[in-house]
């Protein structure tokens, strides 16, 4: 009975996000990282994180996040950043990397 109110007590996490909702995190967090620190963003951001934000599943769609989910996601990235800085960066080129090779920059 105690590990029952135990578990049920612990907050709930979401599971891992797709791919989509991860990059888009990952790339307005580059923008805003950017932003602070030299007041100036590369325009190619901007393209990529236009790419990401089509790629996400349709607002009705069975597997779209919550406007909440998304907060969440992407208040989370400074931890995920803190927590692995080498993975971090290594899940934001590869965001980066596959919508430039998805044709998101003219």
């Amino acid at each position: 009975m105690i590990v029952v109110a135990l578990l049920l007590s612990l907050p709930l996490v979401d599971p891992e996000p797709p791919r989509a909702e991860l990059c888009l995190a990952h790339v307005e967090a580059m923008i805003a990282e950017a932003g602070r620190e030299t007041g100036r963003v590369a325009g190619p951001s901007w393209f990529i994180r236009s790419w990401w934000t089509a790629q996400l599943p349709e607002g009705d769609a069975p597997e779209a996040w919550s406007a909440e989910r998304r907060e969440r996601l992407a208040l989370s990235m400074p931890e995920r950043k803190a927590a692995d800085p080498d993975a971090y960066t290594a899940e934001l080129q590869s965001c980066v990397d596959e919508a430039i090779e998805g044709g998101a920059l003219p």
